[in-house]
């Protein structure tokens, strides 16, 4: 690779310098130091400690300056002159004074680039701030928001009497830097040796770059240098990250990260801290080394804890403000980056022209709860996510994503160990597979996690392409279950609000809007352990007997559940060539399905469903049966005691596929033997012109001496407006059939109840009683001899 692969040194690397501004003292540590010895001219700030606080974050505007009375009242009109094309100058920091600049001298803005020249010097110099020359035998606090510029060395004593030699960096950050000791007239080896803890951590750190290289190219790092506080420093000069990029012609590009420094320590046990300096600006560049696109960070900032003992991050924390990336070329990397357009060989079209967000924080904290077990939190929050197009139009917004996962007993030096042995499968063919899975869950533990997002907008490249949402929620969860250490209840789930998406061209289009939507299911009691042994079964024989499954069943699965629902949903066709407008909806679905106590002889059944409010397009539903469908519909059912235990016994099975047993008998003797009880409180059709409403209940009975083992229900129903309910059952019948019909409806009459109150034959009622037996009864008259009588 011509200029970049090749060590990152050189020319090319001497352009890869990161423009961030001044560097805070973050290099060196905390305290009172005395100034020994001088070389050259330094600088160090004062004025209002808020103004130096927000500057040691890169979070100085010219709003900022303006309040603390730190802005020439030029720029103050030059920021009032731009609001006028759209800039707000005042909220600008470097980055984007920067962009301006270089719209000006562009033409694209019309504005004096000598102005925004003065401007940001003023903003890179920073010379709002009161610099005061340091001199020799001067005694200095330094902090992490002490701010040095100049150039030059000097050496530093603190209150132990241990000295340290600082130098200014050779990038643009011009803050200070320790002095490995090969640099100030001592060779590698003449310097203090490592304690044989750091020494080890630090031949271990140097076999992590080594394995690492490939995707990611470095030089080997510099010496570690001793801070004089328990912490260590170390420098990687030259660093590339492979990144994909969608341009023509190239496989890949490079994302080079110069002089990144890492601060380790104290080592006072396992659990090491880190600080790694980042950049404020890299570019994306090619293997010839032209740049693609340039990336802006404000204030990143990533620090943590490294548990050495276990191999894995305990903390880490990644936080930036404002950043973006912007798509263009030029041929060279520290060259302005021109728009795609000007370049379109080079760049997808469909691809992002810029990439903004206001606000990035990870943060992960796993804490021992004792014997080696962590639990804790993961979270990740981006805000204002803006991703603008080619022609500058927008492609995706998105207001708030937020992920955040609750890690629940995990044995870190167990995870660490299987992962070692993963990396050798000849190990893990030599264990024993249901005790390497024991081990495997039990050191998982559980986690839980669920990600929301806000007002999100995709934007297709025609108007009517396009894909919204308010609210999105998705929760996961996997976590050890009542039934045991090595069952776990599984959930996910999703919801979302203000949900609408378009799509075609301009003669075919679909819309669809929903004003919510959700839907979750559940395993409770999965037996992993279970199913591990149906699949070595299967792996031994090449199949599963039915007794074996069978056999097996109530161990796999405690319980299921599933839960939808909808609310007003809205789709639309239109086709303009046929001048075709369809639409089809759905005012509300609701839909709880539960079974437990699956791993029981007798398992519980609950129902709860309703739709209302559905109009299907055009040709779905014959028109003759559009009049038979309910507007309408809802249930609840709830069943105790399902006779399923049989399943599980292979005799039984084995009698009922020979005939040698009677099905109802088996039937009727498993409802008895399990009190299986049936109870819908209600089931309710809604049609245009009526109503049906039923509840009822049903339950099993041992007998007693006098008489057989039954089935017996009681069942209340309503019918309202039964004329107006068969009509559209006379329109579609023949005659025949109609004579049947009209048969029916007078029997009905017959035997319903009319309550008074209501208008005459507006509501019929029935309470039917039944049994096993043949015993049927409507509002106390018995049927018996009727539908013996209908039957000879």
């Amino acid at each position: 690779m011509v200029g970049i692969k090749v060590g990152w040194t050189g020319s090319v690397a001497a352009s890869f310098l990161l423009a961030a501004g001044l560097a805070s003292a973050q290099d060196v540590s905390q305290g009172r130091y005395q100034v020994l010895e001088l070389e050259g001219d330094l600088e160090w700030a004062s004025g209002p400690s808020e103004l130096i606080s927000m500057e040691s974050r890169e979070q100085v505007t010219l709003r900022a300056l303006r309040a603390f009375g730190r802005l020439p009242e030029e720029f103050s009109r030059l920021a009032l002159d731009l609001r006028g094309q759209g800039v707000d100058l005042f909220s600008a920091g470097p980055a984007e004074v920067r962009e301006l600049l270089e719209q000006a001298r562009s033409g694209d803005l019309r504005a004096d680039p000598a102005a925004l020249e003065a401007l940001l010097a003023l903003l890179e110099d920073r010379d709002y701030l009161d610099w005061e020359p340091l001199r020799p035998g001067e005694a200095l606090t330094l902090t992490d928001e002490t701010r040095f510029r100049g150039q030059g060395q000097l050496v530093l004593e603190d209150a132990s009497g241990e000295r340290q030699r600082l130098a200014t960096r050779d990038d643009d950050r011009h803050g200070l830097r320790v002095m490995p000791a090969d640099e100030h007239g001592l060779r590698p080896e003449e310097g203090p040796a490592l304690p044989e803890r750091v020494a080890q951590w630090w031949s271990d750190w140097n076999q992590r770059l080594e394995a690492l290289q490939g995707p990611l190219q470095m030089d080997a790092p510099q010496e570690l240098v001793p801070l004089g506080d328990g912490r260590f420093q170390t420098s990687l000069t030259s660093v590339a990250v492979m990144a994909p990029w969608p341009t023509v012609g190239m496989s890949t590009s490079w994302v080079p990260l110069d002089d990144l420094t890492v601060t380790v320590g104290p080592f006072a046990d396992e659990r090491i801290p880190f600080h790694v300096s980042l950049p404020s600006e890299v570019s994306v560049l090619t293997e010839d080394g032209e740049r693609l696109a340039r990336v802006d960070f404000t204030a990143p900032r990533l620090e943590g804890v490294w548990a050495d003992d276990l191999g894995v991050m305990l903390e880490t924390r990644f936080t930036m403000g404002p950043s973006s990336m912007t798509v263009g070329y030029g041929r060279s990397p520290d060259a302005p980056v021109d728009h795609p357009r000007d370049h379109g060989q080079r760049f997808d079209p469909e691809s992002p022209r810029r990439i903004a967000l206001d606000a990035m924080d990870v943060t992960l904290d796993l804490q021992d709860a004792g014997a080696g077990i962590f639990s804790g939190p993961l979270a990740v929050e981006i805000k204002g996510l803006d991703v603008l197009n080619m022609a500058d139009q927008s492609m995706v917004t998105l207001g708030r994503l937020a992920f955040n996962a609750d890690y629940q007993g995990m044995d870190l030096a167990t995870l660490a160990r299987l992962s070692d042995q993963a990396a050798t499968p000849e190990q893990l063919m030599e264990q024993d597979p249901a005790e390497l899975l024991a081990s495997t869950l039990k050191a998982m533990g559980g986690f839980e996690s669920t990600m929301e997002m806000s007002e999100l907008f995709i934007n297709g490249p025609e108007d009517y392409q396009f894909f919204r949402m308010t609210e999105g929620h998705v929760r996961i969860g996997f976590v050890p279950s009542a039934q045991g250490d090595l069952h776990r209840d599984l959930w996910a789930g999703v919801a979302v609000e203000g949900w609408s998406f378009g799509d075609g061209d301009r003669r075919e289009q679909v819309q669809f809007e929903m004003k919510s939507a959700s839907m979750e299911g559940r395993l409770n009691g999965l037996s992993s352990m279970a199913l591990l042994h149906l699949g070595m079964q299967s792996m031994m024989t090449g199949g599963l007997e039915d007794e074996v499954l069978l056999g097996m069943a109530r161990e796999i699965l405690g319980g299921l559940s599933v839960t939808m629902s909808l609310d007003d949903a809205r789709g639309t066709f239109v086709d303009s060539r046929e001048e075709i407008r369809e639409e089809m909806g759905v005012g509300s679905f609701h839909l709880n399905l539960a079974l437990e106590a699956l791993d029981g002889p007798a398992p519980n059944l609950s129902m709860d469903y309703a739709h209302a409010g559905v109009v299907p397009f055009d040709g779905m539903v014959p028109p003759v049966m559009e009049s038979l469908l309910p507007e309408g519909v809802a249930l609840e059912l709830k069943a105790k005691g399902l006779p399923t235990g049989f399943l599980a016994d292979a005799g039984v099975v084995e009698g009922l596929q020979t005939g040698r047993l009677d099905p109802v008998v088996v039937m009727l003797e498993q409802l008895v033997g399990n009190d299986s009880r049936l109870d819908i409180p209600n089931v309710t059709l809604g049609f245009p012109d009526g109503q049906i409403l039923i509840s009822g209940r049903g339950w099993a009975e041992k007998a007693d001496e006098a008489g057989p083992d039954r089935v017996s229900g009681e069942w209340d129903l309503s019918i309202h407006n039964l004329d107006a309910l068969v009509e559209p059952l006379l329109a579609m019948a023949g005659e025949e059939e109609r004579r049947q019909i009209n048969a029916t409806v007078v029997m009905l009459k017959m035997l319903g109840e009319t309550p008074e109150s209501e208008a005459p034959g507006s509501i019929h009622q029935y309470h039917i009683q039944a049994d096993s037996l043949g015993q049927i009864l409507i509002n106390g008259n018995d049927l018996a001899p009727l539908l013996d009588g209908l039957n000879r």
